[in-house]
């Protein structure tokens, strides 16, 4: 049994030990701030919370604190009192806590200042959203909260899938070809797999869930120009239009069945505006097969109208006839400058439902004016990839 005197001895030492390393303190050099990836996309009108934090990497003598460090290559947490500012005032405002709100539709940078570093994002506001801000997280048993996600998918098929982390979680880097199938896909990664189960245009829904335990649900804004499948289960579309709309029929049904949906072909050729709204063939058309999606293929006989602009009341007519329906309106596939027919249709339809086509680069007909065969499968595969990505 040890004497008074050494336990007396063993105490000061073990205090002084004790002492020492509570007085260390564990320093950290920082690399930079970002802004997390907590909005991408708002629509007017909306409110988001956005967090700025810091990655860094542990310094000073602590072993424990250097030991955590490699868990990975960095950390990150947030910053609360950066100071914030936005490229345009006009379309949108900050708050000094980070609150962003939309106010007109465009594209805006932000600045985000702490410790005399910045860090910069860009957020899109756009007409609406059929959710809120994007993207959407909930964690479902996981230890680290999700800082950023990110979709891309590629015209050619390939899907990129980014999932950040805050902590010492291992961050979610997937790269792969998207599946020749109709949505759900289930995609592994090292750790899990990803999920997308639903799209509605380039908004996509989904779900990552961990080998080691632990889910995340999201909804994101898919980058990109390719388009997700869609399902039209249930739906009938109906196409009306001139020789154009029957060149891109047969491609277009295709499509459309493909999905699961009934297609009507209701073209008549030589067609014009104004015989399918004030002959009222488009009301006819309408009653007869109810349906819930209409193309529309019209303007070619009338392209070089010295006066467009008369043709639009008639176009906000058909709009006003097809009501609450999607519409979307195939732009006459000019084969020389037009008297500005294009965009007097495109300012009076359907916001945002117009494709316009003056640009399309097919092989022609010998009267250089229709498409090949081959070039109405080209044409309607760029129609369908962007009708895709607008509804």
């Amino acid at each position: 049994m040890k004497s008074r005197p050494q336990l007396i001895i063993l105490c000061t030492v073990a205090a002084i030990f004790l002492l020492s390393s509570c007085g260390k303190k564990s320093s950290h050099n920082v690399l930079r701030i970002g802004i997390a990836r907590t909005v991408t996309r708002i629509a007017v009108g909306q409110k988001s919370r956005l967090t700025a934090y810091e990655e860094y990497r542990e310094g000073g003598t602590d072993v424990d604190t250097a030991s955590a460090a490699t868990v990975r290559d960095f950390l990150r947490a947030p910053v609360s009192t950066a100071k914030w500012t936005v490229s345009d005032n006009e379309l949108a405002s900050i708050g000094e806590d980070g609150t962003f709100t939309a106010l007109k539709p465009g594209r805006v940078s932000l600045k985000g200042s702490w410790d005399g570093r910045d860090a910069t994002a860009e957020i899109e506001v756009v007409k609406s959203l059929p959710v809120g801000p994007l993207p959407k997280v909930e964690m479902k048993g996981t230890r680290c909260a999700p800082q950023g996600i990110g979709l891309n998918l590629a015209q050619d098929g390939k899907l990129n899938f980014n999932l950040i982390f805050d902590g010492d979680c291992l961050d979610v880097a997937l790269e792969a070809s998207a599946p020749d199938k109709a949505l759900p896909w289930e995609i592994p990664f090292n750790g899990g797999t990803v999920q997308l189960t639903s799209a509605q245009g380039p908004v996509v829904s989904g779900r990552v869930r961990m080998n080691a335990g632990g889910e995340v649900d999201f909804t994101v804004w898919a980058e990109g120009d390719g388009a997700f499948p869609l399902s039209l289960r249930n739906k009938t579309v109906l196409l009306v239009g001139d020789s154009m709309a029957e060149g891109v029929g047969p491609w277009l049904k295709k499509k459309v069945e493909e999905a699961g949906g009934r297609f009507i072909d209701g073209h008549e050729r030589s067609s014009t505006i104004i015989f399918w709204q004030e002959g009222g063939k488009l009301r006819e058309k309408l009653a007869e097969y109810r349906p819930d999606i209409v193309f529309i293929a019209l303007g070619s006989n009338e392209i070089f109208l010295e006066k467009p602009e008369v043709r639009a009341p008639l176009v906000q007519q058909m709009v006003s006839e097809i009501g609450a329906h999607p519409a979307f309106w195939i732009g006459p596939p000019s084969w020389k400058p037009d008297k500005r027919l294009v965009h007097v249709i495109e300012e009076n339809f359907q916001p945002g439902h117009f494709y316009n086509s003056n640009d399309l680069k097919v092989p022609r007909a010998g009267d250089g004016k229709h498409p090949t065969a081959q070039g109405y499968g080209i044409w309607t595969n760029l129609i369908w990839n962007w009708y895709a990505r607008t509804v």
